[in-house]
């Protein structure tokens, strides 16, 4: 009898414990939604309306779109908004996808086809290669990050075999919109919130490398400027470190 009161004190406990961690974590939730609401309707962010963007050609829409290596200076460009959702924009998008893929990346931004547009695509189950597992955010924007961070290592398609550990907010409430041009919010956790905040980087012109630390820098030097040689040996442009 003392041992079954024991295991039913120790299940009384672990459902309690359940239930107030589920509370929280809806209450958080809930609370970065309503930031994230208040935050949008004062700024306004911008989508298909804004003037100032170009229509993507059909030569932007090639299918042998190649990612751009560091130091190309598209990388420390600020992307520009996507104002036109038509078929040139899905067709990039997989395309996009495509190379994704080809080179075994999880996520990719435009900027890294040469493409200075504000588009994101991932697949966080990348080897599957399945189109439910697809991520597709047209102008996005982070509405919240969290205060709880965390520190993980990081690689990118435009900086290979180069990697490093990056402190990030482990969670982000995000504002983007479909191919469709339908606004969404959204709260990402986990390997998705720092998948996405690395390809959101890029569309405002900031490399992983920018985070590193000073040690983590130190260590991979010697392989930025290898990069930075090769650019030089094959482009007339100057190298945007």
């Amino acid at each position: 009898m003392a041992k079954w009161k024991g295991k039913r004190l120790t299940l009384t406990l672990t459902i309690a414990a359940t239930l107030a961690g589920h509370f929280w974590a809806t209450c958080f939730a809930y609370v970065i939604k309503q930031r994230g609401s208040l935050r949008l309707s004062r700024y306004g962010i911008r989508g298909r309306e804004k003037s100032t963007a170009v229509r993507m050609s059909a030569s932007q829409n090639e299918k042998d779109l190649k990612i751009v290596l560091y130091p190309d200076p598209v990388l420390r460009k600020k992307c520009d908004e996507v104002v036109h959702f038509d078929d040139n924009l899905r067709t990039l998008v997989r395309s996009m996808f495509n190379v994704m893929y080809e080179s075994k990346g999880m996520g990719l931004a435009a900027p890294q086809v040469n493409i200075s547009r504000r588009i994101i695509v991932w697949n966080a189950l990348y080897e599957k290669k399945k189109k439910e597992n697809e991520r597709v955010f047209i102008n996005p924007s982070i509405v919240e990050p969290s205060l709880v961070r965390s520190k993980l290592v990081e690689g990118c398609l435009s900086f290979p075999d180069i990697e490093g550990k990056v402190d990030r907010p482990s969670v982000v409430s995000i504002s983007y919109y479909d191919l469709d041009g339908n606004k969404h919010l959204k709260i990402l956790k986990g390997i998705h919130a720092r998948i996405f905040q690395h390809e959101y980087d890029h569309l405002d012109g900031v490399l992983f490398i920018d985070r590193f630390s000073q040690s983590e820098r130190h260590k991979v030097r010697a392989k930025l400027n290898a990069l930075i040689r090769t650019f030089r040996s094959n482009c007339a442009g100057e190298p945007a470190i």
